[in-house]
């Protein structure tokens, strides 16, 4: 039985607040040779990794990525006071620049680098999909590039060499189409939306499914898909179905 590679799904973001440079280095030094990250932008087009455009679940603080300039964001903190205590982190918003100088200390991991739909539909795909590239590009030989954004896909497929990965919103004959027009290098699903006992659609694309953090289910997609998106990559490593792999 072949069991998949694991992904840390905003870093290692069961012990983390999601997205933060302590969540994705600690999933680099348990021992992730894969992570992924989400990228929107701010009002006056800095690139941060963050997944929402308002900021309170992640922060604490109530506002609008798209109407907040990085002078005003980088003085606020991530620390999802929903899920860790008060007080227990205070890490300011990375940065896209900051995530790539980490990840150039370990040339050895790949990052699947999501842009959200929210930014490119409010900035723009050629705008926002350009300025990716030329940030991600000291990190290129390492990078993949995902969305559930078509246009953005398509554009990271016309303008440059990198791998792509589209994620879908729903699995179904439309997005399958969708997929057969974009000729990704991964395409990307929520578990729960495959059909049981199915394998996943062929193709010239490997699948990457999140979020699964029971290694035992991990079993059940074995031979059918490459990759497996968890938020708790540091336990999943250290368990037998996934410990001996290299």
């Amino acid at each position: 039985m072949k069991m998949p590679a694991l992904v840390a799904h905003r870093g290692q973001m069961e012990n983390y607040p999601e997205n933060s440079l302590p969540a994705l280095e600690a999933a680099l030094q348990c021992g992730a040779h894969n992570v992924e990250f989400d990228v929107q932008s701010t009002a006056d087009g800095v690139l941060v990794v963050f997944h929402d455009v308002e900021l309170e679940r992640v922060t604490g603080v109530a506002g609008n990525l798209f109407e907040m300039p990085f002078e005003v964001l980088k003085t606020i903190r991530v620390s999802e006071p929903g899920r860790f205590p008060k007080n227990a982190f205070s890490e300011p918003v990375p940065t896209l620049n900051n995530v790539v100088n980490l990840l150039l200390r370990y040339p050895d991991a790949t990052a699947f680098v999501e842009i959200k739909n929210e930014s490119v539909d409010r900035f723009g795909v050629d705008t926002t999909c350009k300025q990716l590239l030329k940030e991600i590009e000291p990190i290129a030989q390492q990078a993949v590039v995902i969305s559930f954004h078509k246009e953005a896909i398509q554009y990271v497929r016309d303008n440059s060499v990198l791998k792509t990965g589209y994620v879908l919103e729903k699995y179904d004959l439309q997005h399958h189409g969708f997929a057969q027009q974009l000729r990704p290098d991964y395409l990307i699903v929520n578990h729960t939306k495959l059909i049981k006992d199915e394998a996943p659609w062929a193709g010239d694309w490997e699948w990457m499914l999140y979020d699964i953090t029971d290694p035992k289910l991990c079993c059940e997609y074995a031979n059918h898909v490459a990759l497996i998106e968890t938020r708790d990559i540091c336990s999943m490593l250290k368990h037998p179905l996934f410990a001996q792999k290299p």
